[in-house]
């Protein structure tokens, strides 16, 4: 939305040691500015300071923003990520990566049969979630009435969703439509008259 040209740099599920050389961390995603790195919760106010327009706080709203975008994070994905956990598997191509993943989470969570047994359990209680996001884009097309952080941070907790091919409730219409234009500006690229001459950074 910025404008700024990235060069994407994938990271492994199961080695991090090119990550954890290029910024010192093993989280992703990390941005490489330049050769300053900035950790994923700095990523949104350091872009902000460097390219300012478009703003990702419409309205100075730089609290409810950031607030949302945790929720987001934090909330929103987790029970996301509780209803596709076992789906996610059978995206990735390299065998030891979905091996990797698949004891990681078997730890962290419990058997991968249980685990599927109660995907309708975690699908219900995702429900209320999902159901708060409609409600909020009643008679508007984004959260905080311009494309903004808070967007992104849900549309980022709902992705596992799209990823493995799991649909919104189809009652959730203004859900789901918001979930478009959030894609489609991300496919547009540079919005608001933003250039796209900044420094090239990677990911």
């Amino acid at each position: 939305m910025k404008g700024v040209a990235a060069t994407k740099v994938p990271v492994p599920y199961h080695d991090k040691t090119d990550l954890i050389a290029a910024t010192g961390q093993d989280y992703i995603p990390a941005l490489d500015w330049g050769g300053r790195v900035v950790p994923w919760t700095a990523i949104p106010g350091f872009l902000e300071t460097e390219v300012p327009t478009p703003t990702l706080f419409p309205g100075g709203q730089v609290g409810l923003a950031t607030i949302v975008d945790d929720w987001g994070h934090h909330q929103l994905e987790e029970k996301v990520w509780r209803v596709v956990v076992t789906r996610v598997a059978e995206t990735f191509a390299d065998p030891r990566e979905r091996w990797v993943f698949e004891e990681m989470q078997t730890r962290s969570r419990g058997p991968w049969g249980v685990l599927e047994s109660r995907r309708a359990e975690f699908l219900a209680d995702l429900e209320p979630e999902l159901s708060w996001i409609d409600r909020t884009l009643e008679g508007r097309e984004w959260l905080l009435g311009s494309p903004s952080l808070a967007d992104f941070g849900v549309f980022g907790g709902l992705s596992p969703l799209r990823l493995v091919g799991e649909p919104l409730p189809p009652r959730l219409g203004r859900l789901a439509a918001w979930a478009d234009r959030v894609q489609a500006l991300r496919a547009a690229g540079p919005a608001n008259g933003s250039s796209g001459r900044h420094p090239v950074t990677s990911t």
